[in-house]
């Protein structure tokens, strides 16, 4: 009887193993920084900026790649994960693509200690930053920039960058280009102010 049951469980867990093992590769991802495709603005301010952690919607703050499939549906993909937190992701993109776009030492190391210099903070909240099976992405955020001697300004964005064919493993390369536009739009606020 024991060793009908030893059977029995020695077969349960090579069928429990054979269906792991049919599961697809995890795969990681990371958004990165895009060079700027004009020169940098001339800043009316001297005083750095620094880009504050983003604030995110809960739906797309996940380890998991997420998709949107339909008017109110998403995709979750379970294989698909980033590599890093996405706020943290997010934040270090925009603040070297701010870098790229802006005078040296305008932007301010989002990482550096307490420091008596004035800053001007940069805060972004992401309302909606998701791709589709095409690498179409849409990204819509707000944000505010607080000078310190001033009042603080407000605006929001949103980015469109338009799909092609299946796009399998390439979403982040078409989210890092959404979040260069927004750099983009964002560098000039900053140099006018």
């Amino acid at each position: 009887m024991v060793l009908r049951w030893l059977q029995c469980v020695g077969l349960l867990s090579c069928c429990a193993l054979c269906g792991c093992g049919s599961s697809p590769p995890t795969r990681f991802y990371i958004l990165n920084e895009i060079a700027p495709s004009a020169a940098a603005p001339l800043s009316a301010s001297s005083i750095a900026v620094r880009v504050e952690p983003p604030a995110l919607a809960p739906e797309i703050d996940r380890s998991e790649l997420v998709t949107r499939s339909g008017p109110n549906r998403v995709h979750v993909a379970g294989s698909q994960r980033w590599a890093a937190p996405l706020r943290g992701q997010i934040r270090r993109v925009i603040s070297d693509d701010l870098a790229a776009r802006l005078a040296p030492g305008l932007v301010a190391d989002p990482d550096e200690p307490a420091t008596n210099e004035p800053r001007r903070t940069l805060t972004i909240a992401i309302e909606e930053f998701y791709g589709d099976d095409r690498c179409a992405v849409s990204l819509r955020a707000g944000w505010s920039l607080a000078n310190p001697r001033v009042n603080v300004l407000h605006g929001s964005e949103q980015v469109q960058i338009p799909g092609s064919a299946p796009c399998s493993g390439e979403l982040p390369a078409a989210m890092s280009r959404a979040l260069a536009v927004l750099a983009d739009r964002l560098a000039q606020v900053i140099a006018a102010n």
